[in-house]
């Protein structure tokens, strides 16, 4: 296997990324943003708005894992960080040879949808800063990759959860309490789906195996959508203790979303295997 360096190594699923990779013993570099008094051996500084500190790190044959880009509420630097780094990376991927590069996107692309788990060929239709920013960079990909014949593949992630984990609805559902009670939009009748972290890692693996020339997009989700009003009940029930929570019936966000990933089934022979009950199961015996 070719070199893979991870851009964002540092967040939740970056972390996971480099951890697994590192104990298959494979070549890999994760990037740093902020300088660390101890890098570790496989670590380097790093900045996704440089496109010259890139170019000194990539080389031909690099695969390149973009995990940068997260919401952020400073939505300038949200753009900046998925457009501007999407656009630096590209870039060099035109420059050097037979680079290959996977960017992690959301099926927060695809909008609200209700009636039926959302496929790859759906035409997206974001509602939100979020999905507006992941569908943008998306777009700038698959155009250069198709111009180019350059090697992109989309990865549109369902909601990632783990025990390291510091932040999103499951860990704010853990840390309720009566002075800090999670808020339930949609009065609790959100529907989200949501992978286990294990099983989005292995997604990801099966990505940097496959041997392509081209542009492709797969959706890594369970496929199954829950409400978080069950996920309440689940969590109460496993833990036994209170869960504090306010119902709040207006908000401007989506309602239900979930994705198909019956292709990446096919293709990538990817299959989670841990359920939602063993999943928060994993999560109350370490909060």
């Amino acid at each position: 296997m070719n070199r893979i360096i991870i851009l964002g190594s540092t967040g939740f699923l970056g972390k996971s990324l480099c951890k697994k990779l590192s104990d298959k013993k494979l070549n890999i570099k994760c990037m740093v943003h902020k300088k660390q008094k101890n890098l570790q051996k496989n670590e380097f500084l790093g900045d996704i708005l440089d496109k010259k500190s890139l170019l000194k790190i990539v080389k031909d044959n690099d695969i390149i894992v973009n995990l940068v880009g997260q919401y952020s509420e400073d939505l300038p630097n949200f753009f900046d960080i998925n457009i501007k780094g999407g656009l630096n990376l590209i870039e060099i991927a035109k420059i050097k040879k037979n680079i290959k590069i996977i960017f992690a996107s959301s099926i927060n692309v695809y909008g609200n949808n209700c009636k039926y788990p959302s496929k790859e060929t759906d035409i997206p239709n974001p509602s939100t800063s979020y999905g507006i920013g992941k569908l943008l960079t998306e777009q700038l990909y698959e155009k250069y990759s198709k111009l180019y014949g350059l090697d992109v593949t989309i990865l549109r992630f369902s909601n990632i959860y783990g025990v390291e984990k510091k932040s999103g609805i499951m860990t704010n559902i853990l840390l309720s309490t009566k002075l800090n009670p999670v808020n339930l939009l949609h009065n609790g009748n959100q529907y989200r789906d949501f992978i286990y972290i294990d099983d989005a890692i292995v997604g990801l693996i099966q990505i940097l195996k496959l041997k392509s020339k081209t542009f492709d997009i797969f959706n890594i989700s369970s496929g199954e959508k829950i409400s978080i009003k069950q996920i309440i009940k689940i969590i109460k029930k496993q833990s036994k203790k209170k869960i504090f929570f306010n119902l709040i019936k207006n908000i401007d966000d989506e309602k239900c979303i979930h994705a198909n990933s019956l292709k990446a089934k096919k293709k990538l022979k990817f299959l989670p295997k841990t359920n939602i009950h063993e999943g928060l199961s994993i999560l109350v015996k370490n909060s």
